[in-house]
């Protein structure tokens, strides 16, 4: 014999299947199994349930079901040994109560991912203004005369606390990429050489070189802006940031500002040219 809290529970779960018909409960025999046996343990007479028994429950807790009073009837009509009895209005709350709970999450979902677009968009706005600082130091090393990239540093609280641009020609130094400059900027303001928690913005894509240093800071995060076909180490020639032997893990951001970090590099390159032209004629 089956339990009261089992069978209505059984038809609360079913409930979600709103405008189903009785024939289509058929098909699984078990589901019209529980429609039956909760009908007629609503009904005023069990052993013989009528047509206001049946308009009443299709009106209140099988409101879910399309269908008519006397195919429930008819359906019904098979012969029963022993059944459960309980009130139609305690399954009709039930069902209600199922139902809210149901809207509850749905509603919860989508506030989840109206959440989820709100900080993308927080995100991404926020790495905009990053890198557009990064950008001021490209143009800084733009007027001296070096490729024109540059590269900030910014702690969990958003504060700026590295700043760099290349300066390899004028230090005379290989190693004098925005990213290692920035890096060492914000290390001595720290007084730290781990940058836990810190996010670099730069306006190219690392090379091997600052992708090692940027894994051996730490940082939580790299965000660049234009790919580096001949030497990026984020994902255009080598992934150093996937690699999993590596004890850290850093998140990587690509193509933020893309156009205008690809601008001034294009822009430099191309008055390169020219000049180079010049002094060769």
């Amino acid at each position: 014999m089956p339990q009261q809290s089992d069978l209505i529970s059984k038809f609360v779960k079913l409930s979600i299947r709103r405008g189903s018909s009785l024939a289509s409960l058929s098909k699984s025999p078990d589901h019209l199994r529980i429609v039956v046996d909760t009908f007629r343990a609503t009904a005023r007479d069990p052993l013989d349930p009528d047509e206001e028994d049946a308009k009443k429950f299709l009106a209140e807790a099988g409101n879910w079901i399309t269908d008519t009073a006397q195919n429930l009837l008819e359906v019904s009509a098979s012969s029963i040994e022993q059944i459960v009895r309980f009130p139609l209005s305690e399954l009709t709350s039930a069902v209600e109560a199922f139902r809210e709970e149901i809207r509850q999450k749905r509603k919860h979902k989508a506030l989840s991912r109206e959440e989820e677009v709100r900080l993308s968009r927080i995100d991404r706005s926020r790495d905009e203004y990053f890198m557009r600082e990064a950008l001021v130091e490209a143009e800084k090393a733009h007027q001296a005369g070096e490729v024109p990239v540059g590269a900030v540093v910014v702690d969990k609280e958003g504060k700026i606390i590295g700043r760099g641009h290349n300066l390899v020609v004028a230090g005379h130094d290989p190693s004098g990429h925005a990213e290692i400059i920035a890096l060492k900027n914000a290390s001595q303001n720290l007084k730290n050489y781990r940058l836990d928690n810190c996010t670099i913005y730069v306006t190219l894509e690392p090379c091997p070189m600052c992708s090692g240093a940027i894994i051996g800071a730490r940082l939580a995060r790299l965000v660049y802006g234009a790919k580096d076909q001949k030497a990026g180490a984020a994902e255009s020639v080598f992934k150093l940031f996937d690699e999993k032997r590596v004890n850290h893990h850093t998140d990587v951001t690509a193509g933020v500002l893309e156009e205008d970090c690809l601008r001034i590099l294009q822009s430099f390159f191309v008055e390169l040219r020219k000049s180079r032209g010049k002094t060769n004629g």
